[in-house]
């Protein structure tokens, strides 16, 4: 059994704050998982060993997680995904990591991180050591690039990285399976298996949830297939929908704010309507509206 994959069925479905949740507890050295601070240590290295060699040397990282923590840009409020302050003995901060988390790249919106960094800036700007981390799935979407391209940093002390969640060597699955191997030949201090099975089934989850190149696995059920193409609508009664089509050809739709499953039909056929778009959903089932509906829509994943 996977837990995160029974906690991803129906409403209780895992979004990016769960996963981040977990990546922050993670990163935390002072939580009780029981890996101290070799996670986090694993991840600096990932991110620019050079940039954090200082930090490094330390005996031991002192690494301290809050999220969704609020900033103000011009009177609006900015929630940080994840933020990581590194401490010193003292307990003053060395640097902080701006971690922004998109599982779903159909939200990617091209001013954001630039906005969250101008958000750092306004309530700290004279800060030095700050990182902007942007983790994503892998995958060739031109609202992630502009994303990540807009974000422009503005001295010498500040820098930004792309990650991914599960493809390539610049991966949070690769930090997992590098502390399951040094623990495995004694590099770090053995870890309680209750916490080794929990590591497995989160690399395992990553790729399921995040990598569309993945191994096709079908599966019976509620869901059929995995997903392929993901996008992000707002019909204009204000509320925002998850549009969601896997290899199976199968569509679904989930209302963002209460994660409901939504007839897919009846709420693409609505936005079709209100964008002018032309397809002729009453000639059309939901898997050819849908069909029809991504293409016109163009690549969202």
């Amino acid at each position: 059994m996977n837990i995160f994959q029974v906690l991803s069925q129906g409403k209780s479905r895992l979004h990016e704050p769960s996963m981040s949740a977990m990546l922050g507890y993670l990163l935390d050295s002072n939580k009780d998982h029981g890996l101290g601070d070799a996670f986090v240590r694993e991840f600096l290295k990932l991110l620019n060993e050079e940039r954090f060699n200082d930090i490094l040397k330390d005996e031991f990282i002192d690494a301290q997680v809050s999220l969704e923590e609020p900033y103000q840009l011009n009177g609006n409020r900015k929630d940080i995904d994840i933020q990581l302050l590194l401490l010193d003995i003292k307990k003053n901060e060395q640097h902080r990591i701006i971690i922004e988390n998109k599982i779903k790249v159909g939200a990617a919106n091209p001013k954001q991180l630039n906005d969250y960094y101008s958000a750092v800036l306004a309530e700290e700007p004279e800060m030095k050591g700050l990182t902007f981390v942007f983790l994503t799935p892998k995958v060739e979407n031109r609202q992630l690039v502009s994303e990540f391209y807009n974000l422009l940093i503005k001295n010498e002390y500040h820098s930004k990285e792309w990650i991914y969640w599960s493809s390539g060597d610049r991966c949070i699955s690769s930090i997992l399976k590098s502390i399951l191997l040094k623990e495995g030949s004694g590099e770090i201090n053995p870890i309680n298996e209750y916490m080794r099975h929990t590591i497995k089934a989160f690399i395992r989850h990553n790729a399921m949830t995040t990598e569309a190149s993945a191994k096709k696995t079908m599966r019976t059920g509620e869901d059929i297939g995995v997903i392929i193409e993901e996008v992000i609508i707002t019909t204009q009664d204000g509320i925002s929908y998850r549009v969601i089509r896997r290899d199976s050809t199968q569509i679904q739709v989930f209302n963002e704010d209460t994660g409901d499953k939504e007839i897919a039909r009846r709420v693409l056929s609505t936005f079709i309507d209100e964008q002018n778009m032309p397809i002729d959903h009453s000639k059309l089932n939901t898997r050819s509206i849908g069909k029809q509906f991504f293409e016109m829509h163009g690549p969202c994943n």
